[in-house]
């Protein structure tokens, strides 16, 4: 049985390091110049400052899922508390609805810490539109990138 919880990254961060490299390979653009580097000093720090939420999933005592945001209020509404996914990750065994139990849950801890708008996306190759539509969710923005480093195109 999945269980998804709120959890503390300080307490988690070992096993998150686990995780990581998984996540990293499936989803992150440019791996041949940009390597992960994830700043746990700074994680730490916004938790800490009470501006980082984590909500895990777990088979039993493993970790098999995270969903992390920053909640902070927007510079435009600063009377507004407001969540912004920072990333979320499954491992591919385990995704047969613990994405959606995970948003629930994301969702449930977030209104309990006040925040009134929260904003999430998803790569264009693992796109979840249709879970996130199902949730309640609205489509309103489109997100672009492109490399800086050198002339070479996005791709």
């Amino acid at each position: 049985m999945t269980i998804v919880q709120p959890e503390k990254w300080g307490d988690i961060l070992p096993e998150l390091r686990e995780l990581f490299p998984f996540h990293w390979q499936e989803i992150a653009l440019f791996k041949d110049k940009i390597q992960m580097d994830i700043d746990e000093p700074r994680y730490a720090k916004l938790e800490e400052m009470g501006a980082l939420q984590v909500i895990t999933a777990r088979d039993g005592k493993k970790l098999i899922g995270y969903f992390v945001a920053f909640v902070l209020p927007h510079m435009h509404y600063k009377s507004t508390l407001m969540a912004s996914t920072d990333m979320y990750f499954i491992l591919p065994e385990y995704r047969n609805g613990t994405g959606a139990k995970m948003f629930i849950e994301m969702e449930r801890v977030l209104k309990e810490r006040g925040v009134k708008k929260a904003v999430t996306s998803c790569k264009v190759e693992h796109d979840h539109t249709a879970l996130l539509e199902k949730l309640g969710w609205q489509w309103t923005d489109k997100t672009f990138c492109k490399y800086l480093g050198d002339k070479e195109s996005c791709h």
